[in-house]
């Protein structure tokens, strides 16, 4: 969320990001309502506020009035209270439509973000790696492991539905060791490790800022169950998208310390997407599923431009160690204002060689949030000088898959069909070759 007075300061930006990111829900004539509303709900409050002073007066009045007066001054209390009651009806109104169009603004993107439409407006930023050249034509991930009795996701679907699928033996063990070798990659740079709850309430995903923008992506549970007297839950539970939900709304509401520098957690958990608005996406493979495994980057820290833009080429360097130990080539791309999502203030995406269809695709995305996610969940960080402020918030992939786990076999296939397993992994599976 935006701070309101950023808003009424720079109407013009906040319009040109809503116009450069194609955000839905709200218009840059909405924003001139904010400012409106803002002006309007401060002059209402001060009169609100003096409206009291003056009822509390006569209150006051009332004791020392003698019986012939008591009864007008008192007559006159009720129509202040009466007016008072008519003035704050109205002013939680206009609060409240104020705070509505406030929670579709979306976060302002850096001054370095390409402006673009679409996928069409991102920037390759860098490179990595030597694509593989194959003395055969190389299988797909489908045909290489269903092959191999690796995967099955004929039975997948049968289980559960449109995008199931059923992992098995060797690829299952190669997706639990790229896992761990991601997660002690960041165990080594000092992140604390982190299993947390999957099933969310609903301002978790507010200030994340998945809703109001994301919600027909996310599972919600028809029933939450009972609490500790086993009478039922009524309050909505959902299932995240991602462990930086949870990971964000653990300090929801608290004051940092952060002397010691910036909080880096690495969360590991089972993912849960629709994938509604990809439903004729990808309609082959384990590309886009409904559930998976990741690892999320999450960092809190106090609130610096170019303290923030280091530690996302930080994040995004980490998770290109994974990579790169493993060998297999990728692009960076500098994501444009139509792609890069409502919240996000800067974000990368990492695009991985996957030599089945030819081209890269996308593995993992690392965005610099700025303030916009801690306002929301009213996070603040403590400065040296005792000031309390609103802190900023990164994050970024570290691993997910399967999705990686196609560019990992596809890139390692043999002309016999088989995988070569990468030196960082064999000790997990204890071979050098599956098949």
């Amino acid at each position: 969320m935006l701070d309101l007075q950023y808003v009424i300061a720079n109407p013009d930006a906040v319009k040109a990001a809503i116009t450069n990111k194609r955000v839905r829900g709200v218009t840059v004539q909405d924003v001139d309502t904010i400012v409106s509303l803002a002006s309007s709900v401060k002059t209402a409050t001060t009169e609100v506020q003096n409206l009291r002073a003056k009822r509390n007066e006569h209150s006051e009045k009332v004791q020392k009035a003698s019986a012939e007066e008591r009864p007008a001054i008192i007559e006159e209390g009720k129509k202040l209270k009466e007016q008072i009651a008519e003035l704050e009806k109205a002013l939680n109104e206009q609060e409240e439509k104020l705070h509505t169009l406030m929670t579709f603004l979306p976060g302002i993107p850096s001054a370095d973000t390409p402006i673009g439409p679409d996928e069409t407006g991102n920037v390759v930023h860098h490179t990595w790696g030597e694509k593989p050249k194959f003395d055969f034509e190389p299988k797909n991930h489908v045909d290489l492991l269903t092959n191999l009795g690796l995967l099955d996701i004929e039975r997948g679907v049968k289980v559960a539905g449109f995008r199931g699928y059923f992992l098995k033996g060797d690829a299952a063990m190669l997706e639990w060791a790229v896992l761990m070798y991601a997660l002690e990659i960041l165990r080594q740079k000092g992140f604390e490790i982190i299993t947390p709850p999957i099933l969310v309430k609903e301002f978790a995903l507010f200030g994340n800022g998945q809703f109001p923008w994301g919600e027909q992506d996310v599972y919600q549970v028809k029933t939450a169950g009972v609490d500790e007297t086993g009478k039922e839950i009524s309050e909505p539970i959902y299932m995240a998208g991602t462990a930086e939900v949870p990971l964000m709304a653990m300090y929801s509401g608290e004051t940092l310390d952060l002397s010691k520098g910036p909080m880096r957690l690495a969360g590991l958990s089972p993912c849960y997407r629709k994938e509604v608005g990809s439903y004729s996406k990808d309609l082959k493979g384990i590309y886009r599923i409904h559930e998976f495994l990741k690892v999320e980057q999450v960092i809190l820290m106090e609130p610096d431009e170019a303290k923030a833009d280091a530690i996302l080429m930080e994040i995004l360097q980490n998770a290109e160690d994974v990579i790169q130990g493993l060998g297999i080539p990728y692009q960076v791309l500098s994501m444009c204002t139509g792609d890069m999502g409502e919240p996000q203030h800067k974000k990368f995406d990492i695009e991985s060689w996957m030599p089945g269809k030819g081209d890269y695709g996308e593995t993992h995305s690392a965005s610099n949030m700025a303030d916009f996610q801690c306002r929301r969940h009213n996070i603040k960080v403590k400065l040296a000088n005792g000031e309390k402020v609103v802190a900023y918030s990164l994050n970024n992939t570290a691993i997910a898959l399967p999705r990686f786990l196609i560019a990992l076999v596809e890139n390692n296939q043999t002309k016999d069909g088989k995988i070569n397993v990468p030196k960082p992994l064999q000790k997990y599976l204890g071979k050098e070759v599956i098949g």
